[in-house]
């Protein structure tokens, strides 16, 4: 497991009713294989960490194969689950 604050590139973290996914290397893969299938599962709320930008994409809103809500998250913003509200997280603290 490569060193990504507490998780590595391939770790996935199941959230109450969603999904992390960190990107380090699999940011291709994670857009174009496994958002699709996460959507299709209906999963309401995935975040891609994309290490490489210092930022993390918030999907949310799935429909067939797509998120409709797409949101982008700075390293200085902050994450606001669904499933958790009243809950954020600093980005930063997961990149």
């Amino acid at each position: 497991m490569g060193e990504v604050g507490l998780l590595g590139p391939e770790d996935r973290v199941e959230l109450i009713e969603g999904e992390i996914e960190v990107a380090e290397t699999s940011l291709a893969r994670d857009r174009g294989v496994k958002l699709p299938l996460d959507a299709r599962a209906g999963i309401p709320e995935v975040w891609v960490v994309d290490v490489e930008h210092e930022r993390v994409e918030v999907h949310r809103d799935p429909a067939g194969s797509v998120y409709r809500a797409v949101e982008v998250i700075p390293r200085a913003g902050r994450l606001r689950p669904v499933a958790l509200p009243g809950v954020e997280i600093a980005a930063a603290g997961i990149l």
